[in-house]
């Protein structure tokens, strides 16, 4: 467990270093805003925000409840019982990751670019990781990115169909970073997070999901489905 941290994080802190010593984050903004005529034209388009935002979180909401009452199912009933430790696990995972997010948003005190003078906005650029020890008074709360967070937050059901369809596992989470990916350029496209906000969303849903699943009763379950 240890050394799969280990090798996470420090993945993530190699790209987080990169991308500040770049300044990757304002180097895509300044491409996504030069291409919108230097204004965020896609803030309010209906493809980014009606269909890959808004539609986007419910279409997450939805499959979330249909999680939750598959687990409700299979407490009740019979039927899909053999999977039920599985279906506990997704229920805890998928808002744990999110919420972990959305409880990171809260603590920090990060602008998003459409708030940053170079792109529109009334107050200095700061990096995300400068702000942790001296937020900009007033500052947003954008970092990490909580859409994006709407798709990771699924990360769970890869490691579910490790256990249960290895050979379908890999394009399981294939789809997952896409739907990710989507939805993280999808905001950066209406000026509202930096790509930095989006890696660190997936980082942080990918270590929750997994931290738990690493503690799941995984043996209970593989009995069950067999006797099943």
């Amino acid at each position: 467990m240890q050394n799969h941290l280990v090798r996470l994080w420090g993945l993530y802190f190699i790209l987080i270093s990169f991308i500040a010593v770049t300044e990757l984050d304002k180097l895509v903004a300044n491409i996504w805003y030069q291409l919108e005529g230097g204004q965020w034209q896609l803030k309010h388009y209906w493809l980014t925000q009606t269909w890959l935002h808004d539609g986007g979180h419910d279409l997450a909401v939805i499959l979330f409840i249909l999680v939750l009452l598959s687990y409700v199912i299979s407490v009740l009933t019979r039927y899909l019982s053999p999977y039920r430790h599985v279906l506990a696990y997704l229920s805890m995972s998928i808002p744990l990751s999110t919420l972990t997010v959305s409880a990171v948003k809260r603590l920090t005190e990060v602008d998003c670019p459409w708030s940053v003078i170079e792109f529109g906005g009334d107050r200095p650029y700061q990096f995300w990781l400068h702000s942790l020890w001296s937020p900009l008074e007033g500052a947003d709360h954008c970092f990490p990115a909580g859409h994006a967070s709407s798709a990771y937050m699924f990360f769970g059901v890869y490691f579910v169909s490790k256990q249960l369809f290895p050979q379908h596992a890999r394009n399981v989470l294939y789809g997952i970073i896409v739907l990710g990916v989507i939805f993280g350029v999808a905001q950066q496209l209406r000026g509202a997070h930096f790509i930095s906000h989006d890696l660190t969303s997936a980082f942080i849903c990918w270590t929750v999901s997994w931290l738990l699943w690493r503690f799941w009763p995984i043996q209970k379950l593989k009995q069950e489905v067999i006797h099943e």
